[in-house]
């Protein structure tokens, strides 16, 4: 009894600290790096679909607005513009989700298999209070693909009122469903085809 008893403590005086420190290196484990990542598309229909993104393309005052709305929204164009309208929401988010760094799901040229992914993409997308779109509809957009920014940026600018229009497309309550005709209309406007 006393031998087992003598072997538990020593065993656990042994297990306790290796717990806590590599085998290898006998360093103390850190816990994994998290990384926030969030889909580009999905912030940009947020924003578009938000009042001052709506009221944005309906002035239309910047040149290659509705060019860079569509690269933003269909495609993989980045969003740091519409990141900025928001800069100070994207530290809390860090916070809440526990990730040390928010970037583009497009924008990851390697994912290490021991760094911990967390998507963001729902919460930077309700920061924008979107309100012709509710946010799974925009959350369910972003699990289809985005069309090539090749294939955007060679096409001529779509017209008005055709269905590829970020405009058109946030003016008219849709319900995105993965794989309906909409949807496809949506993401893969025939106009880049």
């Amino acid at each position: 009894m006393r031998k087992s008893v003598s072997l538990a403590v020593i065993l656990s005086a042994i297990a306790v600290p290796c717990a806590f420190t590599s085998v290898v290196t006998g360093q103390p484990k850190t816990p994994p790096l998290k990384i926030g990542t969030f889909d580009s598309r999905g912030v940009a229909l947020a924003f578009y679909s938000s009042e001052e993104g709506k009221k944005l393309l309906e002035e239309g005052g910047e040149p290659g607005l509705e060019a860079r709305a569509h690269l933003q929204t269909f495609s993989t164009g980045t969003v740091t513009d519409i990141i900025e309208k928001i800069k100070t929401a994207p530290p809390r988010v860090a916070r809440e989700d526990g990730v040390s760094l928010i970037v583009s799901k497009w924008q990851v040229a390697y994912k290490d298999p021991f760094v911990e992914y967390v998507d963001v993409t729902r919460d930077l997308v309700n920061l924008f209070n979107p309100t012709m779109l509710k946010t799974d509809d925009i959350v369910n957009y972003c699990k289809s693909e985005p069309v090539p920014i090749e294939k955007m940026s060679m096409a001529p600018p779509p017209k008005k009122g055709s269905v590829a229009s970020v405009r058109d497309a946030v003016r008219k309550p849709i319900k995105v469903v993965p794989n309906s005709p909409k949807t496809k209309a949506i993401t893969r406007p025939e106009v880049w085809r």
